[in-house]
């Protein structure tokens, strides 16, 4: 993309085994693919799988003063315990992206855009609950174009690494369901 001056602020939230930094790291290796400045900082709990996590990814064309995110642009929230945690943590008129799965509303979050995806049962449609993330990065991509979806497929070859090649088409296919429910959603 090129143009005018580019500076967004994300937040995805969830629990472990949701692919929460897997989704950060897409967006983060995809917007250096494409020239952009980037910070990407994940946050983990005390727990192993199951536990809380969130990253943020910060893509700007211009130089990133602070790693820090207060209030995001986009939220994209994979269960409703990160809804709780987070809500108040995007800026008015941002974009909401629910794992409509998990989290069926959002009440209180009438200042911003509200994108429901019903994440994990598209995932186990495509036969992979794995990819829900995946989903909810097609849907956030389809709403907030920043980065070529070309681009993302090329950081999913780069991040899969060899025992994980075999997982590049589903997730290629994740992304354009994402991108398709997020067009069905939103007309």
């Amino acid at each position: 993309m090129t143009g005018k001056p580019l500076h967004h602020e994300v937040l995805i939230a969830g629990f472990g085994g949701q692919g929460v930094v897997l989704a950060g790291r897409l967006l983060a290796e995809a917007a250096l693919a494409e020239d952009r400045q980037v910070v990407w900082a994940p946050s983990y709990g005390p727990e192993m799988r199951g536990g809380a996590v969130h990253c943020t990814v910060i893509i700007s064309s211009e130089r990133i003063g602070s790693p820090e995110v207060s209030l995001a642009d986009s939220l994209l929230i994979m269960d409703r315990a990160s809804l709780a945690r987070f809500a108040r943590r995007i800026k008015p008129g941002g974009l909401l992206v629910l794992n409509s799965s998990l989290v069926p509303s959002a009440p209180g979050a009438d200042q911003c855009e509200i994108l429901p995806i019903p994440a994990n049962e598209a995932a186990e449609a495509l036969g992979d609950a794995r990819v829900a993330n995946v989903i909810m990065l097609g849907a956030f991509l389809h709403q907030r174009p920043l980065l070529s979806p070309k681009t993302i497929q090329q950081a999913m070859r780069l991040l899969a690494g060899r025992a994980s090649q075999h997982l590049i088409a589903i997730n290629q296919q994740a992304l354009q369901r994402g991108m398709e429910l997020a067009e069905q959603v939103s007309a």
